[in-house]
């Protein structure tokens, strides 16, 4: 198995801790590419994801990278799949305060069998919590991860995360 983690909008540098917590809690190999802050369109990071794609690639997302695997999910279902998604603090484009591009299709469902895990956390300061809640309608086929406390970077919530990815992985 192979992580392919994204990381959030101008946040490679501040996801560093989570993709090294990956690394350290699961002994496999996790690629972070670096998408550039100054092109934040969705078919920049569209065209990066599909580069670093390889095959059994477990993705996992935080914050706008979380929203940009769903979004690449609505364009095309890769071949192969994802063997599964673990996203973290994802936005829910469309929601108030919250448009642009990056909205996913009205219509937008999960590629059948696709696993997909949605964590959150209560007391992100950064993407709120309700947002959760609108993945949570959309995407019923989803395991839903609420936690108490780890604000937008998960602090000491990484073993949950990294359990949900452990089982992608198996």
């Amino acid at each position: 198995m192979e992580v392919l983690f994204l990381h959030g909008a101008g946040g490679w540098t501040d996801d560093q801790p989570i993709a090294d917590e990956l690394r350290s809690r699961l002994r496999v190999p996790v690629a972070m590419p670096r998408f550039p802050d100054e092109d934040m369109t969705a078919g920049s990071w569209l065209s990066g994801i599909d580069e670093a794609m390889e095959p059994e690639t477990v993705i996992v997302g935080h914050s706008f990278g979380a929203s940009m695997a769903l979004l690449r999910l609505a364009a095309a279902h890769p071949d192969p799949l994802p063997r599964g998604m673990v996203l973290l603090a994802t936005p829910f484009w469309g929601s108030e305060g919250w448009q642009g591009e990056y909205a996913l299709p009205a219509d937008f469902t999960l590629p059948p069998g696709l696993p997909v895990f949605l964590h959150h956390c209560r007391d992100d300061g950064t993407v709120p919590f309700e947002h959760l809640e609108r993945f949570e309608g959309l995407l019923p086929g989803a395991v839903i991860r609420r936690h108490k406390t780890g604000g937008h970077q998960f602090a000491d919530r990484m073993d949950a995360v990294s359990r949900d990815v452990a089982a992608l992985g198996s």
